[in-house]
């Protein structure tokens, strides 16, 4: 069970034991709501979907910091995590209208093989094609080394088919090797393709990868705050150009 956990990064008690303070949602107020009021009209809903969401106290931040920002908008955000004791107790400690969390692997909904996929359910439902923001926080390494290259290219391939806005807070690669020696460590032995990855590399080289993937989809860089957050990472925003 422990090992399932670094696997995927689906830690219990992730907030209180590594991250009881979390800058985030302080960070993304400054250049997402600008970008918000400027190509949204008027009465247009803000929906939002939080990928790897954990156990719910970050997306439930993030959704209050947008209503309270902008009190005028319906706003509502969905969150999904690969760990369904997980979602059981998102739903339990946050209940609020507009605010859901449903259980998804989402390599398997990338590859169209998720049962039921509550991710196109929830656009399906609002009559919707896309979502205004995604958020994938800290969750695309676990792709990456679980599936690849070709696995992480599927997720982003979705995503970036799916958001307007997309937020990603990126792992570097000396976190990867962190990880692969803690996985051996507690047991878990190794991920079979993580030899085989090429995009990789110190000093940004494999956020650069990522990065340059994703403006190769169709978007541009709205933010890459220099401004790190308490673990070294950079919030990076990317605006569709659609």
């Amino acid at each position: 069970m422990v090992n399932d956990q670094i696997q995927h990064g689906s830690y219990r008690q992730y907030y209180d034991k590594f991250r009881p303070q979390d800058s985030r949602p302080r960070q993304l107020e400054n250049c997402l709501l600008p970008w918000i009021a400027q190509r949204l009209t008027t009465g247009q809903p803000v929906r939002m979907l939080d990928i790897g969401c954990n156990s719910g106290k970050l997306t439930e931040a993030v959704l209050t910091t947008v209503r309270n920002a902008l009190p005028e908008k319906c706003c509502s955000m969905l969150g999904v995590d690969i760990d369904d004791r997980l979602i059981e107790q998102a739903n339990q400690e946050y209940q609020s209208v507009g605010l859901s969390f449903a259980q998804a692997d989402m390599f398997a909904v990338a590859k169209g093989e998720a049962p039921g996929n509550p991710v196109d359910a929830a656009l399906l439902q609002e009559g919707a094609k896309q979502f205004e923001i995604i958020f994938c926080f800290s969750i695309l390494m676990y792709v990456h080394l679980n599936h690849g290259e070709e696995g992480l290219k599927s997720v982003l391939d979705y995503v970036c088919r799916r958001a307007k806005l997309l937020v990603l807070e990126l792992q570097s690669w000396s976190k990867y090797r962190d990880h692969v020696r803690r996985m051996r460590r507690e047991g878990g032995g190794d991920y079979p393709l993580y030899p085989t990855l090429i995009w990789k590399g110190n000093n940004g080289q494999l956020e650069r990868f990522i990065c340059d993937y994703v403006i190769r989809k169709g978007f541009e860089v709205l933010d890459n705050s220099l401004d790190k957050n308490e673990f070294c990472r950079s919030v990076i925003v990317f605006a569709s150009n659609s």
